[in-house]
């Protein structure tokens, strides 16, 4: 850790706009983190590819914008997101839940199967889709939404409506539980 770290370094890693709303928004200075030790990570390695994973979508965008940015000489491609059974997404960080937790935490692939689906059926209000995932959610008496958002894909700002080019991508879509 110190080799990524010295004493004294001050260097950090912002790339602005994409860094603040969403999960940003929760977590300030999250992003500025996460930009600052893939750079030196990409720099260190000097991989030909950096796949970043589709379930930390604004994650995934953000690291994009900053190797597009900065020009570095890596290609940059995103991994579909794995889930488990019960539709969770596979992550290291749910083995920290305890068994209730886990079992609240199904509330958001269900509440993304709900809007998938009413998308599906011909819905493209933003709204009515948050709408869907809300009524999902109150199933879980647990959980707590820190946000649910429809963005674009580019830029993360929020959209009234959606434009669906692909249903079988869901890079249109970024839901966050908290």
């Amino acid at each position: 850790m110190r080799d990524l770290y010295p004493p004294g370094e001050r260097t950090r890693v912002r790339v602005t706009g994409l860094d603040q709303p969403l999960e940003g928004a929760s977590r300030p200075g999250h992003f500025e983190g996460v930009a600052t030790v893939v750079l030196k990570f990409l720099n260190v390695v000097a991989p030909d590819l950096l796949w970043l994973g589709q379930k930390d979508a604004q994650q995934a965008r953000l690291l994009e914008q900053m190797v597009s940015d900065l020009l570095l000489p890596v290609e940059v491609r995103r991994g579909p997101t794995v889930r488990e059974p019960d539709g969770l997404a596979r992550s290291s960080r749910n083995a920290y839940l305890t068994a209730e937790q886990r079992a609240q935490a199904v509330a958001l692939p269900r509440g993304l199967e709900a809007a998938w689906a009413a998308l599906g059926r011909g819905e493209r209000s933003a709204a009515r889709l948050r709408t869907r995932v809300r009524r999902v959610w109150r199933e879980f008496p647990k959980v707590r939404e820190d946000y649910i958002a429809v963005v674009d894909p580019q830029t993360l700002e929020p959209l009234k409506t959606v434009v669906v080019q692909n249903m079988r991508s869901m890079s249109n879509w970024i839901l966050r539980k908290g």
